[in-house]
């Protein structure tokens, strides 16, 4: 449920006063963290009967020697269990516009939000999730005076975990406005300003053992460690409860505060040729060691020519109704607001054997770690047609100093710290398109699309990088210099071995003498692209037939790759030894190798065999793996994840004016809206979503009546 109020005064001519108030409720349901319905359809035997109990492993650590399974059932388990979400938001806004002089004006806004959340998930007794963690038997299924019942920690009740969260957040704008003609060629605009910014997020989390939903919300004490008897022993310290200070209970408090100074300046000549600067400057509380870093000083340039407002095109091309060119140079910063420059220590509580107080090390300290700095070129050009047609085509180039993660020596404490570095450059072409084909007071089309290519590549790096960073790509951190910041590397399969169905591999195999710590991986490893999108596009059409409205829109994603969901992702161990029966194997497995000759038409490896076979040592003395994880990690399930997608079919219609003064109503509309309608990509993904693993963006439907007063 969401409410709006908003209020205008002008208690003079030159002064005008706005208020804004903005409000939600809402209340969301969902499943508890191990149940997935969608998951549970895809990954489950189908032969298995819905309402059936069948046997699963049993993981209880305190188990007795009787107990090697648990039954479970999806239905049971989705009853038992489950998530609610509250949330109330509010806002409020100030806005006050006074018109000093005819060329002066002053602007204040003010805005304050606040949102509280309560979150709560549960699993109760009845659950096998509590069976395998917490008590080593199925509910109901045992006396008090059994083995099993002495060997549980929680004999009684389940799991409750509660988070509750308050947000709220301030900010304060002050603008001072000149506009000022001198004469009809030449005009001065300028403004100066100040904002203020803070928000704050606090929170507490808590889990308790032993949760009774049914009789009364309350929860009953587990067993006392040194009662519980199993041939495992007893849990030592606090048992069950020792969670509750391993961050099972939390409490969190963030504030980031924001000052900035800006100033913009544009002169017009003639309406024709502006140009134009913009300062600022930003303060954060999060650089607080270093002055020179806590102040980070931005800027901007700009020019345009309106060559629409020529007299030749005005004589000659007067069909070219808008015709705008523009350049800019700037520089932009950006605070992150999850790092700092200082020691940052994680203070924990008491050490055993010690018993002392103890802290550890999250990061260590770097005064000269500041704002991410980011260097733009820009250039665009505007351009309308016949009062029909508009387009807008952009030009970027950026050169960013970013704020990387860097591998540390072990004596330093932890692995890695963050420090200014990572030249990362980035250029593209952002290109829109608007028209109306058709505009009739009756029906009417427009149509609009959206295009933007993207090339970006690292500088120089100096990590040190492994195969496995190679092989899973790494988005914050450059791995090769002259590659897109997305890059990943794979395996090269060089086919199946006709004898055994197992896969082969090129460049991994080189003689012992050759082997060197110093090689680089990626030259016994083959380029597959990078992860990100390299081109976006959309296309939106509406069409209006009175008061009837149609609209859609489309998305188009190209040149990002990624690796397909192996067909061994359900095998146990290594994915070397046979599934769990239970599961719903992939079928690309019926096309597997099985016999000599099914090299010819398959990448597919055959099914593990005895011996498995001994990893790979690499050309650079990295552990290898066995045969299929390194085939999972090859560039045979490697595909293109380019995809286009429609993302909404939209229908409204709305109430003619003498029909809703019938009703006394200002207005009245009905919607209907249709998301994620369909999706084509390779077939490869065998239906499933190229942005999901193996999943699907479900379909949503929503109808909607929207009443004025």
């Amino acid at each position: 449920m969401t409410g709006r109020i908003a209020l205008m005064l002008r208690p003079i001519e030159k002064l005008t006063i706005s208020l804004t108030l903005n409000g939600s409720v809402s209340t969301t349901n969902g499943f508890f963290d191990n149940v997935n319905p969608m998951s549970y359809a895809t990954s489950t035997n189908r032969a298995i009967d819905p309402d059936a109990y069948y046997m699963q492993e049993n993981g209880y650590h305190y188990k007795t020697g009787n107990k090697e399974t648990l039954s479970y059932n999806f239905i049971n388990e989705r009853d038992n269990s489950g998530s609610k979400a509250r949330s109330n938001f509010m806002s409020a806004s100030l806005d006050v516009n006074w018109h000093i002089l005819d060329w002066l004006t002053y602007q204040f806004t003010g805005g304050y939000s606040n949102n509280n959340s309560t979150n709560e998930s549960w699993a109760t007794e009845r659950t096998y999730y509590i069976a395998n963690e917490y008590r080593g038997y199925d509910f109901n299924s045992v006396t008090p005076t059994s083995p099993e019942f002495k060997a549980a920690q929680l004999p009684f009740g389940g799991k409750l975990y509660t988070n509750d969260n308050n947000q709220y957040s301030y900010n304060i704008q002050n603008k001072l406005q000149f506009s000022k003609a001198f004469n009809a060629d030449n005009r001065l605009n300028a403004l100066l300003g100040m904002e203020l910014r803070s928000s704050t997020a606090k929170g507490t989390a808590n889990t308790v053992w032993g949760y009774v939903p049914d009789r009364g919300e309350r929860i009953v004490a587990p067993t006392i460690p040194s009662e519980v008897v199993s041939p495992e022993g007893s849990p030592t310290g606090w048992g069950i409860l020792k969670e509750i200070y391993n961050r099972g209970w939390q409490r969190t408090n963030n504030t980031n505060n924001f000052l900035s100074f800006f100033a913009t300046f544009a002169y017009s000549f003639k309406n024709r040729y502006v140009v134009n600067a913009n300062v600022r400057n930003d303060a954060s509380n999060v650089f607080g060691q270093d002055i020179n870093h806590r102040i980070d000083p931005t800027y901007s340039f700009g020019f345009s020519w309106r060559a629409s407002e020529e007299a030749f095109f005005q004589k000659y091309l007067s069909w070219i109704t808008t015709l705008n060119f523009r350049g800019t140079f700037g520089i932009q910063g950006n605070a992150l607001t999850r790092e700092s420059p200082e020691l940052i220590l994680n203070q924990q509580g008491v050490q055993p054997g010690y018993n002392r107080y103890y802290s550890t090390i999250s990061q260590i300290p770097n005064p000269y770690l500041s704002w991410e700095r980011t260097k733009n070129w820009n250039f665009g050009v505007d351009l309308e047609l016949f009062r029909m047609f508009y387009m807008n085509l952009e030009y970027y180039t950026r050169r960013s100093n970013a704020v990387i993660g860097v591998d540390l020596p072990f004596e330093y404490g932890i692995d890695q710290m963050k420090r200014n570095g990572g030249i990362i450059y980035n250029r593209g072409i952002e290109y829109t398109l608007s028209f109306t084909p058709i505009q009739k007071r009756d029906f009417a089309l427009n149509v609009n699309l959206n295009a933007s290519k993207n090339w970006n590549k690292g500088g120089e790096t100096k990590i040190d990088r492994n195969t496995t960073m190679y092989l899973n790509g790494n988005g914050t951190q450059i791995l090769k210099e002259g590659y897109p910041l997305s890059a990943f590397w794979s395996y090269s399969f060089a086919g199946l071995d006709g004898s055994n169905g197992k896969p082969t591999f090129n460049y991994v195999e080189v003689p012992e003498e050759e082997k060197s710590k110093d090689i680089d991986p990626t030259t016994y490893l083959v380029y597959s692209g990078e992860k990100e999108p390299f081109f976006t596009g959309g296309l939106g059409l509406s069409f209006r037939y009175k008061s009837l409205s149609l609209n859609t829109s489309f998305s188009l994603l190209l040149g990002s790759h990624k690796r397909l969901p192996s067909p061994y992702n359900d095998f146990r161990g290594d994915h070397n030894m046979m599934p769990d029966p239970t599961k719903n194997i992939n079928r690309d497995l019926l096309n597997r190798w099985q016999k000599p000759g099914d090299e010819a038409h398959t990448n597919i490896p055959g099914l593990p065999t005895w011996p498995l076979g001994i990893a790979w040592t690499l050309p650079n003395t990295d552990n290898g793996e066995s045969a299929i994880p390194m085939w999972e990690k090859s560039d045979a399930m490697e595909v293109n994840a380019s995809f286009l997608r429609c993302r909404n079919i939209g229908l409204s219609w709305q109430m003619k004016k003498e029909w809703c003064d019938k009703i006394h109503a200002k207005n009245l509309s009905v919607n209907f809206n249709m998301d994620n309608i369909f999706v084509i990509a390779s077939k490869r993904f065998n239906g499933f979503d190229p942005e999901l693993e193996n999943s699907i963006m479900p379909r949503s439907f929503s109808l909607g009546l929207n009443i004025g007063f």
